[in-house]
C-alpha cells in the first residue's frame, strides 16, 4: 500500500473513531475533552504515517502460524521432497515398456501399469498409446482403474489398425479383459480375439469382456467407446455374479460387438443378482452368433436397461433376445431388432414362460416375438417393416397357446366350449406349429345340432375393444 492510500485509511479511521467517540459521549464531553482527543488522534495519525514511509514488504509477513501461502523457498523444498512421493497424473503404460507392434508379448507390461495404478502407486488412469497390444492371459483391471486407449479407429465393422487405434489382440482360452472392483472401467479401445501368427490361429477364447462378482459386490462399473471384435467362441461382453454376489448400477456406454458366439450376456447365478446396470446406444452385428442379449438365472436378473441399441445380426441359431427365470427380466427401450434372414417361423425374441414384467419397445423388422403376453403386457414391438406374424400389443386371450386340453372332458383353460357338434383335436405334426410351445387345434365342424362356440372365459376391457 502506498504511502498516500495509508494516510488516506488512517484518516478515516479517525473521522469515524472521532464520531463514535462524540455520539456515544456527547452529553459529558467537554469541549477541552474533545479538544484533548483530537490532538492524541493526530499524534498517533502522524507516527502511522511515518512508519508506513518505512516499512518494507518483508516486515510485514505473518507469523508462520497464520501464513496460508508459502513462500518460494518453501515451495522449492516441496516439489524436491513431496512430488515424488505421490501419486501424480496418469499413468502411462509407454512407461512400463509396452511395444505395441502386434508381435510383441505386452502382458507383462500392460499388466505392471494396471499393478502400479491399483498400487496407487501412479495415476489411476493407464493410458495405452496406439497400436496393437498381443497379450497371452487375461488383463485385470481392479476397483478405481480405468484402462484407456486412443479410440477404435476409423472403422465400426472391423478392426482398423492404421487409424491411431488401441487395440487389445488376445492370444488364449481365457476371457480378454477383466473387470473385478467397484468402478473398474474400460474405454476408448478395440478388444480382439486375435487370429494371427502360429502361435495363435487355432486358439479361441471363451469370451471378450467379463465383469464378474465372486462372493462381492461391483458396483459402478464404466465401460465406454469399446468395440468387442471375432469373439465366436462366447460372449463379447459377459456379466457374472456368483456366490452370493452382485454386479449393480454400470453403465456401458457405445459397446460396440461384431461377430460373437453371445453379444451380451447377464448371468446371476443362485442367492446372487446383476440388476439394475444401463446399457446405452451401440449394438451388435455381423456373423456367428447364437443370441445377440441373454439374460438368465436361476439368481435375481432383472430391470437391466438397454437404450437405443440395436441388434442385428442376419440371423441367429437360438434367437436375438432370450430372457429366461422367475426372477429376470429386461427393459428394452426404442430397440432395433432386425434379422434379414431368419425364417419367418422362428422368433426374434424368446421370453420363457417363467420370466414376467419384461418391457420391449421400438422396431422389430423381421418375424415375431414368443411370450406370454398377460405376464409381460408392455412388449409393444409393432413395426411396418415385419413380414412374419405379429402378436397383437395387447394379447386379450388368456391361454392362446391352447394349452392343457382336456379330450375326455372336452376341457380348456380359459375358454369354453359351447356345444358338442365339433371334434376338437391338438395338431401334433410340428410342421403344423406357429412355433415351439405353442399348440394349434383343429376344429372339425359336424354340421349338427346347431352352432360351435369356442369363447374366451375372460376377456379385459381396453378402451377401443370391449369384447
Amino acid at each position: 500500500m502506498s504511502t498516500s492510500s495509508s494516510s488516506i485509511a488512517i484518516y478515516l479511521l479517525a473521522v469515524v473513531m472521532l464520531a463514535l467517540g462524540y455520539t456515544f459521549s456527547r452529553e459529558r464531553t467537554t469541549q477541552q475533552q474533545l479538544h484533548d482527543q483530537v490532538a492524541e488522534l493526530q499524534r498517533q495519525m502522524n507516527q502511522l504515517a511515518t512508519t508506513a514511509t518505512t516499512t518494507t514488504s518483508s516486515d510485514i509477513i505473518a507469523p508462520q502460524e497464520h501464513r496460508f501461502l508459502p513462500t518460494k523457498e518453501e515451495q522449492d523444498e516441496r516439489s524436491l521432497t513431496c512430488a515424488c512421493d505421490m501419486p501424480s497424473g496418469f499413468t502411462y503404460a509407454s512407461d512400463f515398456g509396452v511395444i505395441g507392434d502386434a508381435t510383441a508379448d505386452d502382458t507383462l507390461a500392460l499388466q505392471a501399469a494396471i499393478d502400479s495404478a491399483s498400487a496407487n502407486d501412479s495415476g489411476g488412469i493407464v493410458v495405452i498409446p496406439k497400436g496393437t497390444f498381443r497379450i497371452f492371459e487375461p488383463l485385470i483391471v481392479p476397483a478405481g482403474v480405468t484402462l484407456q486407449g486412443q479410440g477404435y479407429g476409423d472403422s465400426p465393422l472391423a478392426i482398423s489398425f492404421d487409424a491411431g487405434a488401441s487395440t487389445i489382440a488376445y492370444c488364449g482360452t481365457d476371457y480378454a479383459v477383466k473387470l473385478e472392483g467397484h468402478a473398474a472401467g474400460l474405454r476408448d479401445l478395440a478388444v480382439y480375439d486375435w487370429p494371427y501368427g502360429t502361435d495363435c490361429e487355432n486358439i479361441q477364447a471363451a469370451g471378450g469382456v467379463l465383469v464378474e462378482a465372486d462372493a462381492a459386490l461391483v458396483e459402478s462399473v464404466i465401460v465406454s467407446n469399446i468395440f468387442i471384435y471375432f469373439f465366436l467362441g462366447g460372449p463379447a461382453l459377459s456379466l457374472v455374479a456368483k456366490n452370493s454376489a452382485g454386479i449393480a448400477f454400470g453403465n456401458y456406454q457405445n459397446v460396440r460387438i461384431r461377430h460373437a458366439k453371445q453379444g451380451i450376456s447377464l448371468q446371476a447365478e443362485e442367492s446372487s443378482f446383476v440388476n439394475s446396470n444401463s446399457f446405452l446406444a451401440g449394438g451388435m452385428s455381423g456373423g456367428g452368433f447364437e443370441v445377440g442379449v441373454i439374460a438368465q438365472g436361476p439368481g435375481a436378473c432383472n430391470d437391466n436397461k438397454f437404450y437405443g441399441m440395436f441388434i442385428e445380426p442376419p440371423d441367429t441359431t437360438l434367437t436375438h433376445v432370450y430372457v429366461s427365470g422367475a426372477k429376470t427380466n429386461v427393459k428394452f427401450h426404442d430397440v432395433r431388432l432386425e434379422a434379414t434372414s431368419k425364417s419367418l417361423d422362428q422368433p426374434i425374441v424368446i421370453i420363457d414362460d417363467s420370466s414376467y414384467g419384461n418391457v420391449m419397445n421400438g422396431l422389430l423388422g423381421h418375424t415375431h416375438v414368443q411370450a406370454n403376453l398377460n405376464r409381460n403386457p408392455d412388449i409393444d414391438l409393432m413395426s411396418a417393416k415385419s413380414v412374419g406374424m405379429d402378436p397383437a400389443p395387447k394379447n386379450l386371450y388368456w391361454n392362446s397357446a391352447f394349452k392343457g386340453y382336456n379330450a375326455e372332458d372336452r376341457m380348456m383353460p380359459g375358454f369354453s366350449l359351447v356345444g358338442t357338434n365339433a371334434a376338437i383335436t391338438i395338431l401334433e405334426d410340428s410342421d403344423e406349429m406357429l412355433f415351439p410351445d405353442h399348440n394349434v387345434i383343429d376344429v372339425d365342424y359336424l354340421n349338427y345340432g346347431g352352432a360351435f362356440k369356442l369363447m374366451a372365459d375372460i376377456t379385459p376391457k381396453a378402451p377401443a375393444h370391449d369384447f
